[in-house]
């Protein structure tokens, strides 16, 4: 496929997508009588940026780790990069202004890299609108406020600058966003396989010494710090993944854990197995994978896919994953788009993408339960991990042929 239809299979996509999810939702709501909980694929108005609003408090004596609560979830650095904010004291203007940075930033990326040469501006205008303001998971982390805004940004640069092969800049970038929050780790072994040791050890380094720096800067003592840090971490374990008895990530999650635990835990009304047990069994499951996805990695030649198994690794494995995330399959698809090499699979790899951009919101209440176990789940929590799976398959499955000469 060219650029151009890839641009146009895309936000075609997304744009029939979000009609559907807004009628769909609507009906829901208003006509099968659900409420209006459920008139939107989004959170309810009240809760709106509702992350970005529930960290500030927290920041304005400068000490984030006070006591153990689900909304201080980052590593220091990230509370000393939005520190700023928390001294201007309308929080609407606050949070304006912090969207805006992430909104321009996705603007410009999206007109650097889905401007079509053959389109005409209205075309391009078009698309470009679509991709960045319809689609799901740039709504989503609209709506909610969340953080993982400014993580995106170090993303970009981190990959780009790589790219480019500016290695040192790059090993910077990644540091930054790994002492923000580490679920980017894996792709410290891009520099391993280019064999640039200095700057794989000095991203490590970097990422260490912010992290005690930003601890060090709050007030309180570190290791206190430290501790209601953690103590945060297993609340939120508690919370989203071994309690049964509510449906936190039922609706929102798109992790490989959510399906497996709706299976084996939610839908009967005895569990087949206890939530603490099917966690170890869960961390154990996730290193096979991680290991298969890294040698796939290795031996990979196309930039746009290294990023794509990597980018999915980091959306599947953890055991919850808010569909925002989604926006950090930007990164991948921006190089796709622009990818020289065609494939016989492009549309394919486009529709998936497309896809994955979707509100998938499809509630589905369950004909018996127990007093421990939900009454409802949405089914995106299966059909997304399906996606980020078949995406991850495909592009070894190609690879496996080329090396084959099929």
């Amino acid at each position: 496929m060219e650029k151009r239809e890839k641009v146009l299979v895309l936000s075609g996509i997304i744009l029939v997508g979000f009609v559907i999810g807004v009628i769909y939702h609507y009906f829901l709501a208003y006509y099968i009588g659900f409420g209006t909980k459920y008139n939107s694929f989004l959170y309810p108005p009240y809760a709106a940026f509702c992350d970005f609003a529930g960290a500030l408090p927290y920041l304005r004596d400068f000490m984030p780790y006070k006591q153990p609560t689900l909304w201080i979830v980052y590593f220091p650095f990230t509370y000393i990069l939005i520190y700023p904010f928390v001294m201007i004291k309308k929080i609407f203007l606050s949070y304006s202004i912090f969207i805006s940075i992430f909104l321009a930033y996705l603007t410009y990326m999206n007109i650097k890299n889905f401007s079509c040469e053959n389109l005409t501006k209205l075309q391009n205008f078009q698309n470009i609108f679509i991709l960045t303001i319809v689609s799901y998971p740039v709504l989503y982390i609209l709506d909610k406020g969340n953080l993982d805004m400014l993580l995106f940004i170090f993303f970009g640069l981190f990959a780009y600058s790589f790219k480019k092969e500016k290695y040192l800049l790059s090993s910077v970038f990644l540091a930054m966003l790994n002492a923000m929050k580490p679920f980017t780790w894996l792709f410290l072994f891009l520099f391993l396989f280019k064999k640039k040791y200095k700057e794989f050890f000095l991203s490590i380094i970097l990422t260490v010494l912010l992290t005690i720096g930003s601890f060090m800067a709050f007030k309180g003592g570190f290791f206190e710090q430290l501790s209601i840090l953690f103590k945060s971490f297993a609340m939120f374990k508690i919370i989203y993944v071994y309690q049964n008895a509510n449906d936190y990530g039922m609706g929102f999650g798109s992790s490989l854990f959510m399906p497996l635990k709706l299976v084996l835990c939610k839908l009967t009304a005895e569990p087949l197995v206890s939530l603490e047990l099917f966690a170890k069994i869960y961390n154990f499951l996730c290193l096979p994978i991680t290991i298969v996805t890294m040698f796939f990695v290795w031996k990979e030649e196309s930039y746009w896919k290294k990023f794509t198994l990597l980018t999915c690794n980091f959306l599947l494995l953890p055991y919850i994953i808010f569909d925002y995330k989604f926006v950090f399959l930007f990164v991948p698809i921006w190089f796709f788009v622009n990818a020289e090499k065609k494939s016989r699979f492009d549309l394919i790899y486009t529709l998936l993408f497309a896809l994955l951009f979707i509100p998938k919101n499809i509630i589905i209440t369950l004909p018996y339960v127990s007093n421990t176990a939900t009454t409802w789940f949405s089914l995106s929590i299966i059909i997304n991990p399906i996606i980020m799976i078949l995406l991850s398959l495909l592009i070894v499955y190609e690879q496996i042929r080329n090396k084959e000469g099929v």
